[in-house]
């Protein structure tokens, strides 16, 4: 809507009298002129006073007790042909200003939403929509649900608030993030509909506003528009109200999932995976035991994808293989179920998706749901470790990796490299220097259950070499291979060996010589 459309349409209430028009690009918003704004925004339209005519922006209706007089004033004086005025008379001020307003709002949001709704008719996906949108408010947005788990949010305006950009890398709002938010006064004095209202905090410097959305009379997430480069401008609220209907009718339509209500106890285990301490959940569920071992696993997509457009989809997929339970953001999710059900879960795995597939990490077994942070810790740890050993693999569990994350843990403090068993940097030291692989063979054979046919089978080589090799190593270290505590001495060394790397060969001829001592 411009400035000609605006004063034919006031034109017939009120007495108003066209002074020029140049400037002819369509009005965004309104505001009272103060002579401090930008004279060359031409897509604001601004009020003033008669005295005002000698310094105006680029379009501008002012009030005059002598509209006529006025008039005749300014076409003599005012010499801008590139710029739109008009003259009205003092007391129609307010009323024409906020006849304007509402006239402004109306036109451009009934434009705006009629754009969404194309838009919406043509995408098949919320996170297109969103983005689309973002880019007509020149600002970031982000769509999350009633959990907090970031559904959608704009790419090609990026979002560069900290706290929410850190948030979009993990898929969800950990716990901690949503007590403080639900603490804000804005907040919670907000109405229980799509009105959007400014949302601000200590721990952000930019300002947000906020909009529910609603499907069938239920709230199923919160539209966040964040400041960009630009102020708000007053439009931005009715734009985003306008966003939260189509956004609302796009659901039914593409995402009715969302729609789902889980139940308490689902609740519970999605409030422990981000987070939350157990002593702050129900009692009832939080002192629940099971009657036989139960296994968490912690899956994602390996390749960083989100495992699916819908968390809901997900969790479904998993439901229909195994008796379980699951709770799922755009970037991990948990499944906890019976250990009887482990092979199921392994064919699911294997089946679910093309490409890189899923990677999952185990926990050992727990009776009670007061072990669940733990598992959750167990299945964690053993899947980060596990694809830093085992690349090739997807399915890592606590058992068989848990040395590996000791030896991390450890590490950490201190140089483990020195609780390598003596035979091993002996043998470490031969093949540096005769280019040898008798760590290979040995380290093959302690895998293989110290057999001499499957390591010959699996390092390809005649079964006399085998035992050549053995014999050798034997007589360089001086050591029983079949010694228990030697095999698992070794084996150990072996797993400080793959997460130290190279630091193995770090170790000074001191300290080797310092290890040989201490195991002579």
């Amino acid at each position: 809507m411009d400035f000609r459309e605006i004063i034919e349409i006031l034109g017939k209430k009120h007495e108003i009298s066209m002074v020029c028009y140049g400037a002819g690009e369509n009005i965004h918003r309104v505001r009272l002129w103060d002579g401090k704004g930008c004279e060359e925004d031409r897509s604001t339209l601004f009020f003033g006073y008669g005295i005002q005519y000698d310094e105006l922006p680029a379009q501008c209706i002012l009030a005059a007790e002598n509209v006529n007089e006025i008039t005749e004033i300014v076409r003599k004086s005012w010499k801008n042909n590139s710029r739109s005025l008009a003259i009205i008379n003092m007391e129609d001020y307010v009323s024409v200003f906020n006849e304007v307003q509402d006239l402004v709002a109306s036109h451009y949001n009934s434009s705006f939403y009629s754009y969404l709704t194309e838009v919406a008719g043509r995408v098949g996906n919320y996170d297109s929509l969103v983005d689309i949108a973002s880019q007509s408010f020149g600002a970031s947005l982000i769509f999350i649900d009633m959990n907090f788990r970031i559904l959608s949010y704009s790419t090609q305006v990026p979002v560069t608030d900290k706290i929410w950009s850190d948030n979009i890398k993990k898929g969800y709002c950990d716990y901690e993030f949503i007590q403080e938010v639900k603490k804000l006064r804005s907040l919670q004095e907000s109405f229980s509909d799509e009105t959007p209202v400014e949302v601000t905090c200590m721990s952000s410097p930019f300002r947000k506003i906020a909009s529910r959305v609603y499907c069938r009379d239920t709230c199923i997430g919160i539209l966040i528009l964040i400041e960009g480069d630009h102020s708000y401008r007053q439009d931005h609220y009715e734009m985003l109200k306008s966003l939260s209907h189509v956004l609302s009718g796009f659901v039914m339509i593409h995402s009715p999932e969302l729609l789902y209500q889980t139940d308490e106890y689902h609740q519970f285990l999605y409030n422990v995976f981000i987070g939350a301490p157990l002593e702050s959940q129900p009692p009832s569920y939080r002192n629940l035991k099971f009657k036989g071992p139960h296994r968490l696993v912690y899956l994602r997509p390996g390749d960083g994808a989100p495992l699916q457009t819908s968390e809901f989809e997900f969790e479904q997929c998993i439901k229909k293989r195994l008796e379980c339970q699951v709770v799922s953001n755009r970037e991990s999710a948990l499944v906890i179920f019976e250990e009887t059900e482990t092979a199921d879960l392994e064919g699911f795995l294997g089946s679910y998706r093309k490409g890189p597939g899923l990677v999952a990490g185990i926990s050992r077994a727990f009776y009670k749901n007061q072990e669940l942070i733990e598992a959750i810790r167990d299945a964690k740890d053993a899947m980060e470790i596990g694809l830093s050993v085992d690349p090739e693999k997807n399915i890592f569990s606590f058992e068989e990796y848990g040395m590996y994350v000791m030896i991390r843990n450890v590490s950490r403090n201190e140089n483990v490299m020195r609780y390598c068993h003596p035979a091993f940097l002996t043998l470490m030291e031969y093949d540096d220097e005769h280019e040898g692989s008798l760590l290979d063979t040995l380290e093959e054979f302690l895998r293989s259950g110290q057999s001499i046919k499957d390591t010959a089978e699996n390092l390809y080589m005649h079964r006399n070499t085998v035992i050549y090799r053995l014999k050798k190593i034997e007589e360089l270290t001086a050591v029983d291979l079949r010694d228990p505590e030697t095999s698992f001495n070794l084996r150990f060394s072996f797993a400080i060996r793959k997460i130290g790397g190279e630091r193995t060969r770090e170790l000074t001829g001191e300290h080797r010589e310092n290890l040989h001592s201490k195991h002579k």
